[in-house]
């Protein structure tokens, strides 16, 4: 199938995009496309206008301080796995960005792409939610700064209004001590997940996300406290399942499958924290 007739546009800066979104009606920014340009084929979604980001040197560049970094919304999953920005997360964004589809997707989706698509099965929303990461986003009003765990709001569905555009992910320094496990489970290697879970374990206590499991990745609180000050070795599935439960609502086989991947995330942070 192709896509219902669009006008195209290629702006050269940052200002120019955040106008051309604000002029044209039912305006839609096209980055990476992995995602926008399957669902303009099959018509499930018909813009009039299409905003093309990439080439704005702008929405490429890295910058790196002692907080973290900050990475242009149009960097490429494979430009992240292949660490040809600098990673601040101690391997756990390369980490993500290699199970992300295949090296032909990953070298054209965007990492301010996934998140503006905002779909909890991908790897991004989960692992920018666990990281406490933002979103710097611009529209002709003005810049603003959105924490991506307030960014996303649903199933497709995000707090960016029409006519703003991601110029930039900001990325915190993983604290000293912090060790980190993700496990993506999938019918096979490429598709989306059909649980993501990221274990983040710190001097001060454990931080468990879980993607898949909701329209919008879900912090596990209730199972943090299940698992506090345990070695991962000693926790079992039957120890997290009714905890992932409540805390997703999930129920049967998907929550067998939700614990399980939780578990293998703590016990990947565990063989983590062995090799500092």
């Amino acid at each position: 199938m192709k896509p219902a007739p669009f006008t195209y546009h290629r702006p050269a800066a940052v200002v120019e995009a955040a106008e051309l979104l604000h002029d044209l009606e039912d305006a839609k920014v096209l980055a990476g496309g992995q995602s926008l340009l399957p669902i303009m084929n099959m018509r499930l979604a018909e813009p009039s206008h299409l905003v093309d980001i990439t080439r704005i040197a702008e929405l490429r560049a890295t910058s790196v301080d002692d907080a973290g970094a900050r990475y242009g919304a149009a960097t490429t999953h494979m430009m992240i796995e292949d660490q040809l920005v600098p990673d601040v997360t101690d391997g756990l964004l390369p980490h993500a960005a290699a199970g992300i589809g295949y090296r032909a997707i990953r070298t054209r989706g965007t990492v301010g792409g996934s998140l503006a698509h905002s779909d909890s099965s991908a790897e991004w929303p989960t692992v920018m939610s666990a990281l406490d990461a933002a979103v710097h986003a611009v529209s002709t009003r003005g810049r603003r700064r959105i924490p991506v765990r307030e960014l996303l709001i649903g199933f497709f569905s995000t707090t960016l209004d029409a006519d703003e555009l991601i110029v930039a992910v900001e990325v915190p320094r993983l604290s000293p001590g912090t060790t980190w496990g993700m496990y993506k489970m999938a019918r096979k290697p490429g598709e989306f997940a059909e649980s993501l879970a990221v274990a983040l374990r710190r001097p001060d206590g454990d931080e468990l996300w879980l993607g898949a499991a909701r329209d919008t990745p879900v912090r596990l609180r209730h199972t943090e406290t299940v698992i506090a000050d345990r070695p991962a070795p000693e926790i079992t599935v039957a120890d997290l399942a009714d905890a992932v439960g409540a805390d997703t609502g999930s129920e049967g086989h998907s929550r067998q499958l939700h614990a399980v991947a939780t578990l293998r995330a703590l016990r990947a942070a565990e063989r983590e924290a062995s090799h500092v």
